[in-house]
């Protein structure tokens, strides 16, 4: 086969096949872990096929299986209101089709993803961790210098503060979190110092991206934008924004969107995060145990998805 000019040969199955041999056997380290998981996922996998259930088809019962009116009024009925239409204003909105470049979709069991809010609790923990740092350090410097000695009880602070407010946050981190609940079709936002968490239907949330803000020596660059509400609870005076904690990007969103999709599996990239959270026993949002409904697409002792579908 002869190629055009700057085209690269592409590589036989053979070829593919010794040049992993090749770095397997050279791996060391966490690469050589690494190759030992992969060798491991295929063992079990064959032995997935050859016990007859990697094709077997589930029930998809715990699925919400509801248009999107029954799901609108049920969203009405959980908020205790109707909704009303977002008066909106030339805004424009990210395309909701997913281009299959990008299914990383962060916290997620298969039943829910999580997805922080900001600014929120962890706000409020820098801000607390600033003010005890200074009064820790204050003590400490006045009672070394002229002050009575008992102000250098307050030093500990300094020490203290940053992992009290870190367990603090780390226990309390799911009110910042919204709740995008593939087995209802409905999101549940987080909660607000004014306000308390609302359903809705995914089709009446958009992501409004907003400019990709970088670093000014170029290291990085973090993107901007907020999901919003084309209805809300007409008991609101206002709409509500939903600005997410460093930025979302189209792929992201849009990722969200295929996994609320239950015409279709989960992607199998998102397989990885859902092992992770059944090996730790937590839900997405870090508030229980591991889904029930989701524990029969895993092998209890192999701690990995035993299915080539998962719903």
């Amino acid at each position: 086969m002869s190629l055009n000019k700057g085209e690269k040969p592409v590589k036989s199955i053979e070829e593919m096949l010794d040049e992993y041999e090749k770095e397997k056997a050279a791996a060391t380290g966490e690469d050589k872990k690494r190759f030992d998981e992969i060798e491991q996922r295929s063992v079990n996998n064959t032995k997935y096929f050859e016990q007859g259930i990697y094709y077997e088809e589930l029930s998809k019962q715990h699925l919400h299986h509801q248009c999107y009116e029954e799901r609108l009024a049920k969203a009405a009925e959980l908020n205790g209101c109707d909704f009303k239409k977002s008066h909106l204003k030339n805004e424009a909105f990210v395309s909701r089709e997913h281009t299959d470049i990008d299914h990383h979709i962060g916290w997620c069991d298969g039943q829910v993803v999580g997805i922080r809010r900001a600014p929120g609790i962890w706000l409020v923990c820098i801000f607390l961790n600033v003010i005890l740092f200074a009064v820790g350090f204050g003590g400490l410097l006045i009672g070394l210098l002229s002050g009575p000695l008992w102000l250098i009880a307050f030093s500990p602070l300094m020490v203290a503060s940053p992992w009290g407010l870190y367990k603090f946050w780390e226990k309390f981190d799911w009110l910042d979190k919204l709740e995008f609940n593939r087995h209802t079709g409905l999101v549940r936002t987080s909660h607000t110092l004014l306000r308390r968490p609302f359903y809705i239907p995914i089709e009446d949330i958009e992501l409004c991206q907003g400019p990709v803000v970088k670093n000014a020596r170029g290291s990085g660059e973090i993107p901007t934008g907020s999901l919003v509400l084309t209805k809300y609870p007409a008991k609101f005076w206002w709409r509500p924004s939903l600005v997410i904690l460093g930025g979302m990007e189209k792929d992201h969103w849009t990722a969200i969107i295929k996994f609320m999709d239950i015409s279709q599996p989960i992607h199998m990239d998102v397989h990885t995060t859902i092992e992770e959270h059944f090996r730790d026993n937590k839900n997405a949002m870090g508030t229980g145990p591991f889904p029930e409904s989701m524990k029969k697409y895993l092998d209890a002792e192999d701690k990995q998805i035993n299915r080539f579908e998962v719903w």
